[in-house]
């Protein structure tokens, strides 16, 4: 990691947190047939593979592969420190989130994989808790970047769209 935090996130941070925002759009938008599609083969006692569910497949271990890019070139570069007016409950709010976004988008791959996989509810039930709290932690992610940019005018959205390389 960078000895002193950068002053914004890179022009590829950026990029990849974009293309993640954009596939988990697309996932939560296949859900739906993806779920049924999961519930009609647990019944029929067979899965078999729709084009929504490969879709979904598809995007979740693209948002696995490029979260662990995104924890990597976290780990070497480093991240923008918080804006000095954040208050300490604030900062540990946005790092708990920001934990939660990446545990969860590394989790809910393996999640599905597994319950499709290996046609398990339990996986299936964990999937599902882990896509609720991800809706969350994306709503309370939104909710303080708009706060941050709004109310405290501290440039929190466009931190993620001016690079500084």
């Amino acid at each position: 990691m960078a000895a002193a935090p950068p002053a914004g996130y890179s022009r590829l941070q950026i990029r990849l947190h974009w293309a993640v925002v954009a596939l988990v759009v697309l996932q939560y938008a296949l859900h739906d047939g993806v779920a049924s599609a999961f519930d009609r083969g647990m019944e029929a006692g067979a899965l078999t593979l729709s084009a929504p569910a490969v879709g979904h497949f598809v995007a979740g271990s693209a948002i696995f592969l490029l979260a662990a890019w995104r924890l990597l070139l976290r780990q070497e570069r480093g991240a923008p420190a918080p804006p000095a007016e954040d208050p300490p409950w604030q900062r540990g709010l946005a790092r708990s989130t920001h934990a939660a976004m990446y545990a969860l988008m590394l989790g809910l791959p393996v999640t599905g994989g597994v319950a499709w996989a290996m046609a398990s509810e339990g996986a299936s039930t964990a999937h599902e808790v882990m896509r609720a709290l991800l809706l969350l932690a994306i709503v309370l992610h939104v909710a303080g970047a708009i706060y941050g940019q709004v109310v405290q005018k501290t440039g929190a959205i466009d931190r993620m769209r001016r690079p500084v390389d």
